[in-house]
């Protein structure tokens, strides 16, 4: 069995940061980091469409969702946008925003954020083994025992878990963390999966795969507006992806309606107007012909579709319909059936309560125990919120075991 003061099971983004806190306070040599993939990172690798989108201009609690926000607001206020960017610029990192306020570093590249931490863990001398996962763990005394599937075992007497959700099992998120978490007693809320595409019914998308464009669009149950968004809307061969699809997905379920205003910037009126003005301008147009230069041609076919016209009669025969081609345009609806699930997902909604941890992430029930990033039930919206999260998490606690006595 080997002995550690410290142990951290996870090298994703809040358990590098954990170790490179207790690296920083000159506790290096006191931790093990243990990574089951071959290599850390691999899911911070991949953010941001492999960009690495770390955090946001407009980083504040209404973009996070958990069963306790008071923790989340005083975690990002101790440690947010600021002294996250303020420490990687101290690494020799450079970063910048877009003009949705995601910050990502110059290069655009989400790989060389995780090899700065990794080349700073280095330095600090902190011990990371990777390939092993831990399979089981208990507290007797005031110690921790460990054991890794394989058969390795290890005792410590501070632990982090920073083990990740049970989003995209590929990157070895694959929620086996939760069941550390309750064999101590937590309570894990119900899990699904957040920021990730929709699948909805077929035929309205038929003849749309591939096609992208800049929508509005809205959440609608029980005919209520949920939530909306604006951005990319990407149809697929089983639904709806982009941008916009993942900034309500937090909220979405099956049996709900999404709207599309597919001409965010034109009002109905003037949507309305064009369309008349083309049929007064070419009457010797096909329908097919209505929506060009108004809406992507695809997506035109659809609309006609969707109201019932053949694309191949005349554009005259259809005057009558051009007010509900024009409100299908701005309201085109889809039923949703389901999500791709975890294994599309970005990230997790729920997790260990929220409740059962302390301002600095130590368990309630456990001593010297602390849970953070994905594993607790605080997820954000799509935009480097929960990058943040992880990044915060995982500094803060560590800040706490750095000055605790054990």
């Amino acid at each position: 069995m080997e002995n550690f003061q410290k142990m951290i099971i996870g090298a994703g983004a809040a358990g590098l940061f954990a170790a490179l806190r207790l690296g920083e306070a000159g506790q290096g040599k006191e931790v093990l980091l243990v990574e089951r993939n071959e290599r850390a990172g691999r899911k911070l690798s991949a953010t941001g469409n492999g960009q690495g989108n770390v955090t946001n201009l407009d980083l504040s609690e209404k973009h996070y969702r958990s069963s306790d926000m008071r923790l989340v607001s005083s975690v990002l206020h101790r440690f947010g946008r600021e002294e996250l960017l303020q420490y990687m610029a101290s690494l020799g990192g450079i970063f910048s925003a877009d003009e949705e306020g995601r910050v990502y570093p110059a290069s655009r590249q989400a790989s060389a954020v995780t090899d700065l931490l990794r080349f700073r863990l280095a330095e600090l001398g902190v011990a990371l083994r990777t390939g092993e996962k831990i399979i089981a763990a208990e507290k007797r005394g005031g110690s921790f025992y460990l054991r890794a599937a394989s058969g390795s075992e290890y005792c410590c007497k501070t632990l982090v878990l920073a083990c990740g959700g049970a989003a995209a099992p590929h990157f070895g998120t694959d929620g086996s963390g939760y069941a550390l978490a309750r064999s101590f007693g937590h309570t894990v809320t119900p899990l699904r999966p957040s920021l990730v595409q929709q699948k909805t019914d077929l035929p309205p998308i038929r003849g749309l795969k591939g096609v992208r464009c800049n929508c509005r669009i809205r959440l609608i149950r029980g005919g209520h507006s949920v939530c909306g968004a604006e951005g990319d809307v990407i149809f697929t061969d089983y639904g709806i992806s982009g941008n916009a699809v993942f900034k309500i997905s937090p909220c979405a379920s099956a049996g709900d309606t999404v709207a599309i205003d597919f001409l965010p910037d034109t009002e109905s009126a003037a949507l309305l107007e064009a369309l008349r003005n083309k049929l007064k301008s070419a009457p010797a147009l096909k329908a097919e012909d209505l929506f060009r230069c108004v809406v992507n041609s695809a997506v035109g076919k659809a609309i006609l579709r969707r109201c019932g016209i053949d694309g191949a009669r005349n554009i005259q025969d259809i005057a009558g319909k051009l007010p509900e081609l024009a409100q299908m345009a701005k309201n085109y609806t889809l039923n949703l059936t389901g999500s791709l699930g975890f294994d599309s997902a970005q990230v997790t909604q729920g997790g260990v309560s929220a409740l059962e941890l302390d301002e600095n992430l130590m368990s309630k029930k456990v001593k010297n125990l602390y849970i953070v990033g994905e594993l607790v039930d605080v997820d954000g919206d799509c935009g480097g919120y929960n990058l943040q999260w992880a990044f915060s998490s995982g500094w803060l606690a560590a800040g706490a075991v750095a000055g605790s006595k054990n």
